[in-house]
């Protein structure tokens, strides 16, 4: 994932031809977060995981070029909002993936460092900002305390093992005066995914298991529940909101990045026998034939975003 990190949900099971999404709603207990580093401990994040990655947690490592393809371009719908949310002069973007945020706030006179635990695409963002990404990932950032004026995770807490402690290193590494911008997709499903999972239906598809987080992890994906992580983190949250615009791809790009692995239906193709995954490809582009306008299908997409300060 810019995504950042990818699209998929920790919730999202292919069952029945559908992509079902369950809400926790339940909040969980306050946790105390640390004022300084904390011990060295397990890197995760939905397909950018280091070793130690448990198995709830998707691998995204080496689909990074089918990734840019596709769901790259999904997730920068949010960047030109998440940047109108800050001010300052260094900016941190954690799991930049293919580097989009970076460069479009170096084009708005940032300071800007990245990080992402996928070499390959610290290797594409290093070639947007050269010499400014490096590997690494949440919850431990190779930064000190307070460094930054600016942090973003874009599409990131809703992809890691534990998103209290993702969101406890986000804060410590943030300046007192800062803000940090954090997006996650929200519960419902996306428009998109009506697509994929029909063509998997038509196909035989078998089901994977759920990647869904435990419920003592787990947290509401909606922006109420988005913000009161970041309240558990110590952080003054100053806006918590929907964001909504149109993804538009060619069927093939879209094809692209489900071949190559990205995200829940990636893997799903992957995990299905030769024949399926045959008959879920010409399925697919049968769909996509008729959502196309052009050689264009459009897409509408909605995440949570929250703004919050130290």
């Amino acid at each position: 994932m810019a995504q950042q990190r990818g699209p998929e949900d920790p919730r999202i099971s292919m069952l029945g031809g559908t992509i079902r999404v369950t809400e926790r709603a339940k909040p969980l207990p306050a946790r105390q977060c640390r004022t300084s580093r904390p011990p060295r401990g397990m890197c995760v994040r939905v397909g950018r995981g280091l070793l130690g990655t448990p198995a709830s947690v998707q691998n995204w490592i080496g689909i990074g070029r089918a990734y840019r393809a596709s769901f790259a371009r999904l997730c920068a719908g949010t960047i030109d909002e998440v940047l109108g949310e800050l001010a300052g002069e260094r900016l941190l973007d954690v799991g930049c993936g293919t580097g989009d945020l970076l460069a479009k706030a170096i084009d708005r006179g940032w300071a800007v460092e990245g990080v992402d635990p996928d070499p390959d695409m610290v290797t594409m963002s290093e070639a947007l900002a050269p010499r400014r990404v490096r590997r690494a990932a949440l919850p431990e950032l190779p930064f000190e305390d307070g460094t930054f004026d600016a942090v973003t995770a874009n599409f990131v807490v809703n992809h890691v093992a534990d998103p209290r402690a993702a969101m406890c290193e986000l804060a410590r590494v943030l300046a007192p005066s800062g803000n940090l911008v954090v997006t996650v997709w929200p519960a419902g499903g996306a428009a998109w995914s009506g697509l994929v999972a029909g063509a998997f239906a038509d196909a035989g598809a078998v089901s994977l298991p759920s990647t869904r987080l435990p419920e003592q992890l787990d947290f509401p994906r909606t922006s109420a529940g988005l913000a009161g992580l970041a309240s558990e983190a110590g952080l003054k949250v100053r806006e918590a909101r929907d964001v909504e615009w149109v993804w538009r791809i060619s069927a093939t790009d879209l094809w692209a990045g489900i071949e190559g692995g990205v995200a829940t239906p990636g893997q799903a193709f992957l995990a299905q026998e030769p024949t399926v995954r045959a008959k879920t490809k010409l399925a697919f582009h049968a769909r996509a034939l008729a959502e196309s306008v052009g050689d264009q299908m459009a897409f509408p997409c909605r995440a949570v975003l929250v703004v919050a300060a130290r």
